[in-house]
């Protein structure tokens, strides 16, 4: 039931997610995002690399902005031996690197080359209960490619400064449930493309630019570009927000929960979203019985970038469980929500 009602959207974020776009190296996602949307308008790309289009007029100026990028892998050094040293591009937690798959993409190579970071046998261990109880470092594990020397490693394609991902699954689960590794924020980018093409028999009052930013997850750096150069007077932010329902966290510490509705996300690491837009955006969504939960949380998002060029600013969300993690976990029918909701604002913002 969930997949044929859901079918559009599963599609979507299906293929944005299964589409590489580590911080810095955004152009596979860039250009897929590019080509659903160029028919509703003129698409820009800035230096920076952020992907725009602007439809609707009038004095007011709106920008809704989703972050193409996602967390990843970085290739630092080369061994002699053909083995492959990294950095970690964004927030990755060393504890999910061991043991997984990964897919490095050597620039101008049409596919990528397969590796695996390795795990030390429990039968070699000197100390099997210590070494077992010990988070094993990013900096003391290297991706095995299956190559024998330095020359063999790079005949693959494979240099310093070549991108890599772990390897991802997508699953649907019980309860119209999603799993999979990037949501946060390829969600953010799919409903962006949705509501693109909801509009476009709309007649909007004032403009709106639709913001697929780049580096997000390196500190907001496309954002704060993007404010710079459009000075909006409204900012929304379509991102993903933590959640309390994991069984691994006390949920007062992000008290929203997974299939309960969008989120407004209004206190974060570093922003304080509208007051005032959170009023109207609740009382129009209770109108058209639109649910949606309240958030104080960590982190931070490129509406807090936006907000520094002096944006009425509020982040719209989906709830994700185990963010940053292989497995995040997300409800259709949030994501369906928050795209009605997104439509709802997106017409009225400038008139609140």
């Amino acid at each position: 039931m969930a997949k044929k009602k859901y079918e559009k959207h599963l599609e979507l974020l299906r293929d944005l997610v299964m589409t590489p776009g580590v911080s810095g190296w955004e152009d596979p996602v860039r250009e897929k995002i590019r080509s659903m949307v160029s028919s509703y308008g003129e698409t820009k790309v800035d230096a920076m690399g952020n992907l725009t289009l602007t439809v609707g007029t009038g004095e007011k100026h709106v920008v809704f902005v989703a972050h193409m990028d996602e967390i990843g892998l970085v290739v630092s050094h080369i061994e002699d031996n053909g083995y492959v040293r990294f950095k970690k591009v964004g927030g990755i937690d060393d504890r999910v690197l061991s043991g997984r798959a990964v897919d490095i993409y050597p620039d101008g190579r049409p596919h990528p080359v397969p590796g695996v970071i390795g795990l030390k046998p429990p039968h070699l261990m000197k100390d099997r209960a210590k070494e077992m109880s010990q988070v094993v470092r990013f900096e003391d594990m290297m991706i095995d490619v299956g190559t024998r020397s330095r020359r063999e490693t790079e005949a693959l394609g494979i240099t310093k400064l070549s991108p890599a991902i772990l390897r991802k699954h997508f699953l649907l689960l019980a309860n119209d449930i999603v799993a999979t590794r990037g949501l946060d924020d390829r969600l953010g980018c799919a409903a962006l493309v949705e509501v693109l093409e909801k509009l476009k028999t709309k007649n909007l009052r004032h403009r709106i630019t639709f913001a697929w930013s780049v580096q997000e997850e390196l500190g907001l750096r496309g954002a704060y570009a993007l404010g710079n150069s459009l000075r909006p007077d409204y900012a929304v932010a379509i991102d993903s927000c933590t959640t309390g329902d994991d069984p691994q966290v006390d949920y007062h510490l992000s008290a929203v929960t997974v299939g309960e509705g969008p989120v407004l996300r209004m206190f974060d690491r570093v922003a304080f979203a509208s007051r005032t837009l959170m009023k109207r955006i609740s009382a129009a969504a209770e109108a058209k019985k639109i649910p949606v939960q309240v958030a104080v949380t960590g982190g931070a998002t490129d509406g807090a970038a936006l907000q520094t060029f002096g944006a009425a600013m509020i982040p719209l969300s989906v709830p994700i469980r185990y963010v940053h993690s292989p497995t995040e976990v997300m409800s259709l029918r949030d994501y369906d929500n928050l795209v009605r909701l997104l439509v709802l604002v997106a017409q009225r913002i400038t008139a609140w």
